[in-house]
C-alpha cells in the first residue's frame, strides 16, 4: 500500500521522502547511543549528558527561525542542503571529541543545521503535494521517518559492538549524500508556484489567540516530559545491559508499534473522543513509561516500558497536530505550527536539562522515576481540567462547524527521531467506543 502511495507521488516529492528516510536513519544512528558514549567514553555527568542534549534542541530553534527566513529569500532547495550538510558535520563531530566544550559546539552544529533543513522539508512537502493527495504525503512521510528509525536500531544492534566513532562518520556521511540529493534533484523554490512569504503583522493574530497561548504554555510542560525517554533510557541501560548500545534496537521495535497500531488507536480512541481526554490520557501513558524504567532489570523490561511510553506518544502527537490545526486560522495554519514548534522546541531543551540534573543529583531511592510518573499523573490532569476552561472549549467547537477549517496539520519535529507524523483526523465530540456519526 505505502509503495503504490508513493509511485502516485510527483518525483519532488519521493525525493523529499527519500530525505526524511536518510535523515532519521543518520540521526539514529547516533541518538540512541549518544548518551551513553557521552557517559561512558567522555565520562560526564548525567547534568552534563542533559545540557549536551538540550543544546541541540535549544540550536534547533535558531536554525528553524534563520531556516524559515531564508528559505523564502534563497530557496527551499538550497536551504534543506545547507542544513543537512551543516547536520552532518555536527554529527561527525562527536566522533572526535570526548571533552565537554567541544561536545557542546558539536551539539550546537548538529542542532542549528536539523533546524535548517526539517521545517523545509515540511514545508517543501506541503508546497508540492497537490490537495487531493497532500493527505497521503504527509502519511507516507510518517512511514518513511519510521523505516528509517527502525532500520539504524537494527544497524547497531546486529553489526555494532560498544560505542565507535565509526557511526558518527557514518551518520555524518548519510547527511552529506542527502545534501547532495537535495541541491541536485529538488526543483528550485516552490515549483511552479511562488513560495508564500507571511507578513511580519501576521505575528499578532497568534498573540492574540488566548485559548492558543493557553495550549502553548501547557504543551511546553508535556514537551518537557516527552523528551525524558531518550535521556533516561540510555542512561538506566548503562546501569543494567552488559552491552548498552542494545537499547537502540528499542527505537526499532517502537517504530514497528507506531507503524502497525497508530491507524487503529487514531480510529478507536483518538476520534471518538474529546481531544484533551486522548492528550490527557497519552501524558500519564508517557510519565508512567518512563517512571517503570525504575523496575527495569532486563532488555526486555526496557522494551516494555519502551512500550508504555511509545502508546502515550501515539495518542499525545496527532492529537496535539490536530488541536493546533484546529485552534489556528485556515489562512495561517503554517505560522501556528511554526509557532508549536518552538514551543515544543523549548519544553523538550528544558526538559533534558531538568531530567538530566534530576537523574544526576536525585536518584536516591528511585525518587528520580517516582517523580517521572507523579508528573505525568498530575500534568495529565492538569490538561483534563482545561476541558472545563471555556475560551478553549468554546474555540474547538466553533473549529468543528467551520467551514474551511484546517484540514491538513504537520508536525514540524524538533528532533527527527523524537517526533514522528502521522496524518489529522477531525475532531468529534466524546463518542467512546460507539459508532461515530458525521458532524451536522
Amino acid at each position: 500500500m505505502a509503495i503504490k502511495g508513493i509511485t502516485k507521488l510527483e518525483r519532488p516529492l519521493q525525493i523529499l521522502l527519500l530525505g526524511v528516510l536518510l535523515a532519521h536513519l543518520g540521526t539514529l544512528l547516533v541518538m540512541p547511543i549518544l548518551p551513553i558514549m557521552l557517559k561512558n567514553d567522555a565520562g560526564l555527568s548525567v547534568t552534563k549528558i542533559g545540557s549536551v542534549l538540550a543544546a541541540i534542541a535549544i540550536a534547533f530553534q535558531f536554525g528553524s527561525i534563520f531556516g524559515g527566513i531564508l528559505a523564502d529569500r534563497i530557496g527551499r532547495r538550497f536551504i534543506i542542503g545547507l542544513g543537512a550538510l551543516i547536520a552532518g558535520v555536527g554529527i561527525s563531530l562527536f566522533g572526535f571529541f570526548i571533552e565537554y566544550g567541544p561536545l557542546i559546539v558539536a551539539a550546537i552544529i548538529m542542532g542549528l543545521g536539523n533546524g535548517l533543513h526539517a521545517p523545509s522539508i515540511k514545508a517543501s512537502i506541503a508546497a508540492f503535494a497537490s490537495e487531493e493527495n497532500r493527505t497521503t504525503a504527509f502519511s507516507l512521510r510518517g512511514i518513511a521517518a519510521n523505516i528509517g528509525t527502525g532500520t539504524a536500531g537494527l544497524i547497531i544492534f546486529f553489526l555494532i559492538s560498544g560505542t565507535p566513532s565509526i557511526l558518527f562518520f557514518a551518520a555524518g556521511s548519510i547527511y552529506a549524500v542527502l545534501a547532495a540529493i537535495s541541491w541536485t534533484l529538488l526543483p528550485k523554490s516552490c515549483g511552479e508556484d511562488p513560495c508564500p512569504q507571511l507578513p511580519i503583522g501576521a505575528y499578532g493574530e497568534v498573540l492574540k489567540n488566548k485559548p492558543f497561548l493557553v495550549f502553548s504554555l501547557v504543551s511546553i510542560l508535556i514537551w518537557a516530559l516527552y523528551a525524558q525517554l531518550s535521556l533516561a533510557l540510555p542512561i538506566r541501560a548503562t546501569t543494567i545491559l552488559p552491552s548498552p548500545e542494545n537499547v537502540a534496537l528499542i527505537w526499532t521495535i517502537n517504530s514497528v508499534i507506531v507503524v502497525f497500531t497508530q491507524r487503529f488507536i487514531t480510529r478507536r480512541f483518538i476520534d471518538r473522543v474529546h481531544p484533551l481526554s486522548a492528550l490527557s490520557a497519552g501524558i500519564v501513558f508517557i510519565g508512567l513509561g518512563v517512571g517503570s524504567l525504575f523496575f527495569a532489570s532486563t532488555f526486555w523490561h526496557l522494551v516494555f516500558s519502551g512500550a508504555i511510553f511509545v502508546f502515550g506518544e501515539m495518542l499525545i502527537l496527532p492529537t496535539t497536530d490536530s488541536t493546533i490545526s484546529q485552534l489556528s486560522k485556515a489562512n495561517m495554519i503554517g505560522l501556528f505550527f511554526a509557532v508549536s514548534n518552538v514551543v515544543s522546541g523549548l519544553g523538550e531543551a528544558g526538559g533534558k536539562s531538568v531530567g538530566g540534573a534530576l537523574l544526576g543529583n536525585v536518584e536516591v531511592n528511585g525518587l528520580s522515576w517516582i517523580i517521572y510518573a507523579l508528573s505525568g499523573v498530575v500534568l495529565g490532569l492538569l490538561v483534563l481540567a482545561l476541558k472545563r476552561w471555556e475560551p478553549l472549549n468554546a474555540s474547538l467547537k466553533q473549529a468543528i462547524k467551520q467551514e474551511d477549517k484546517p484540514q491538513h496539520a504537520p508536525h514540524v519535529a524538533v528532533e527527527p527521531p523524537h517526533h514522528r507524523s502521522h496524518p489529522i483526523n477531525d475532531w468529534v465530540p466524546e463518542q467512546f467506543f460507539r459508532k461515530k456519526h458525521p458532524v451536522k
